[in-house]
This record gives structure tokens, sequence and C-alpha cells, in this order.
């Protein structure tokens, strides 16, 4: 039996009634999530001039000091690929630095001043926002949210 005959063969058998399990698919709920509050961080965030995902780019490269690429997207938990197409806005703002490291290969982010200023006015937009989600979820159900969601990422990391 050809490939193609094979593939129509399994779409017939697909029961829709059985399909719609994936409606309790993790990564489609997580997704769907993640881009309601990411949508919620970037309209509160609206005055300050950064969308959410550039407010916690800034925090972490504030927090960490200068930091490597690499370092910063695992702590960040995404590829340096995307992170440094994210990185692009925020250097071409002023708001972060990019250099080569001692070595070559390394390239190491750098909060600037502009970047603190900028840090310091959205931080009260942020801390807002974050407020307004815990009093939605009420502070239990965020922390346990919160501790979850964690839990998830170290297992999944794990396999």
């Amino acid at each position: 039996m050809n490939k193609r005959i094979k593939e129509k063969n399994l779409l017939e058998d697909l029961d829709p009634k059985a399909l719609a399990e994936c409606r309790e698919c993790t990564c489609f709920n997580l997704r769907k999530a993640t881009r309601v509050v990411t949508q919620f961080y970037d309209d509160n965030m609206r005055p300050t001039g950064l969308r959410g995902t550039q407010f916690a780019l800034l925090a972490h490269t504030q927090a960490m000091g200068p930091v490597a690429l690499s370092k910063l997207a695992e702590v960040m938990v995404t590829d340096r690929t995307t992170l440094a197409r994210n990185l692009e806005p925020l250097e071409k703002s002023g708001l972060v630095e990019v250099e080569d490291g001692d070595d070559r290969r390394v390239r190491i982010i750098n909060i600037t001043e502009e970047g603190r200023k900028k840090l310091s006015e959205a931080y009260p937009y942020w801390q807002r926002t974050q407020e307004e989600i815990k009093k939605m979820m009420g502070q239990y159900e965020w922390t346990a949210l919160t501790s979850r969601l964690s839990v998830l990422v170290d297992r999944v990391q794990k396999k």
C-alpha cells in the first residue's frame, strides 16, 4: 500500500469524538493561556512602550548582570536564536548592549543605563498587572499554578 492511500485510510478512521480529547491537550491549553496572559500584560504595559516579554528580558538581564546569551536563554527556557531575535528591538532602542565575550562565540548581554530607566518606569505597570492576575485567581490558586508549572517544566526538561 503506498503512503498516500495509507494516510487517506488513517484520516477516514479518525473518530471525531475521539479527537475531542485534543481539547484537553496540555500544549494547546498552555499556549492558549499564554496568549491570553501575554496580551493582558502587553495591554497593561503599553504606556511604557514595552511588551511583557521585553520587560521580562530586561528584568532578567538586570538581575543576572552582564550575562552570556546562552545562559540567559537557558534561564528563560528559550532557544538562543529566538532570544537573539527578541533582543534586537531592545538593542536598537539602546536598552541593552550585545557584545562579543572573551571567546568570540560567546555573546554578552548587558542592560544599559537607558534600559535601567525603562525597567524602573515599567516596573510599577508590571507590578499592578501581576497583582491583578493574583487577585483574579486568588493567592492560593496563583501560588499552586506557578508551583505546578515549575514542576512541569522541570519534569519535561529531564525527559
